[in-house]
């Protein structure tokens, strides 16, 4: 092994133009695919810009006709229905 290393810094002393083309087109290449990445997880892992996006909800009631209906409710709201007894048909 110690004799592949000393092989390889003569071989970089020698042609320093191509260990800096090696060395630019790593980095490049692990540039492009981190920022690949983050764009990736931005719009598909997590799409929200704020705190508490996985505690969404998505509310769907029913209308007399049995359509459902998609309903967009404050937080106040959502817990002022919780406090409503939905069974009572009086």
């Amino acid at each position: 092994m110690l004799h592949e290393l000393r092989f390889s810094l003569r071989e970089v002393r020698k042609r320093p133009g191509l260990a800096l083309t090696a060395i630019i087109s790593l980095t490049l290449g692990i540039g492009a695919t981190t920022a690949v990445f983050s764009v990736i997880y931005g719009l598909l892992v997590n799409p929200y810009l704020y705190q508490g996006a996985d505690r969404m909800i998505h509310l769907n009631v029913l209308n007399e006709r049995g359509e459902r209906r998609w309903v967009g409710i404050t937080g106040p709201q959502l817990r002022l229905l919780r406090q409503v007894n939905c069974n009572d048909t009086t």
